[in-house]
């Protein structure tokens, strides 16, 4: 890790402790800190989509709700992407547009319980994306084949490309139309799987990275008005052995989740 990440990192973690409040060195820019959870996430996004909340959920997050008014959600996840990795690989769109950041807390940051958390809040049975759909709204989930049986997808909503690029030609066919569209992109994952316990490349890291943020620009610029963006840096499905040593180690250990969120607005490009 060089001198000038580190001070970019450290400083990240100061500003990090004041409330409400990420600054991002190198872009001069600060953001509206939310802190939420991963169990308020349905009933926050239902109450986004104008949706009833069902009794026995946890209450929506109060902030974002007043903060957004969408007429679409478009839900992205990235596999072991978080903040620390936005602050490394700076992806250019998703730090331009965003509005809010979200550190998600949940009891465990992985992929799998993290987004069976999200999918079902607090309520036995529940599934965010059945009660949307159920709800009369135009629904699309885009994700891998594992997927549908992992998170309880039916597939008369569900299309199952066989990679990032295939999900994000797939979801250019659905971004206008798609009242909530849930989006899976694993490549950053599968990279590391590729390199087991070495670091891959830090080329290839920032190509995933700058490819990925370049697919959500597009996706902004095809979306209806009023579109909000979610999105979702998870810790992945497995621990990922960076060579990283120190203060700059144990914070990446412990660098929850992310939501990253932005509404497209008329002037938005």
């Amino acid at each position: 890790m060089n001198a000038r990440i580190q001070r970019q990192l450290t400083k990240l973690i100061e500003y990090s402790l004041a409330p409400n409040l990420l600054y991002i060195e190198g872009r001069g820019m600060s953001f509206p800190q939310v802190r939420t959870t991963a169990i308020e996430f349905p009933s926050t996004l239902l109450a986004l989509l104008g949706l009833e909340i069902p009794d026995g959920l946890y209450p929506a997050n109060d902030e974002l709700t007043k903060k957004f008014n969408p007429k679409a959600v478009v839900l992205v996840v990235i596999d072991n992407f978080g903040l620390f990795e936005a602050v490394v690989y700076k992806p250019e769109a998703l730090i331009k547009n965003m509005e809010a950041l979200a550190l998600i807390e949940t009891d465990d940051p992985y992929a799998v319980p993290l987004m069976k958390t999200i999918f079902a809040g607090s309520r036995d049975g529940f599934h965010l994306i059945n009660y949307v759909k159920n709800s009369g709204k135009v629904t699309k989930v885009i994700c891998r084949e594992q997927d549908i049986a992992t998170f309880g997808f039916d597939p008369s909503y569900t299309v199952s490309p066989r990679d990032d690029m295939a999900t994000y030609i797939e979801s250019t066919k659905h971004i206008f139309k798609s009242e909530l569209l849930y989006l899976h992109f694993l490549d950053f994952e599968s990279l590391y799987a590729q390199y087991g316990h070495r670091t891959p490349p830090k080329t290839l890291l920032e190509k995933i990275v700058r490819r990925t943020d370049n697919w959500i620009k597009v996706l902004l610029r095809q979306a209806r008005d009023d579109t909000l963006f979610v999105v979702i840096g998870n810790h992945g499905r497995h621990p990922v052995p960076l060579n990283y040593e120190g203060k700059l180690a144990e914070w990446r250990n412990a660098n929850a989740p992310i939501a990253i969120i932005f509404q497209k607005r008329k002037s938005s490009t």
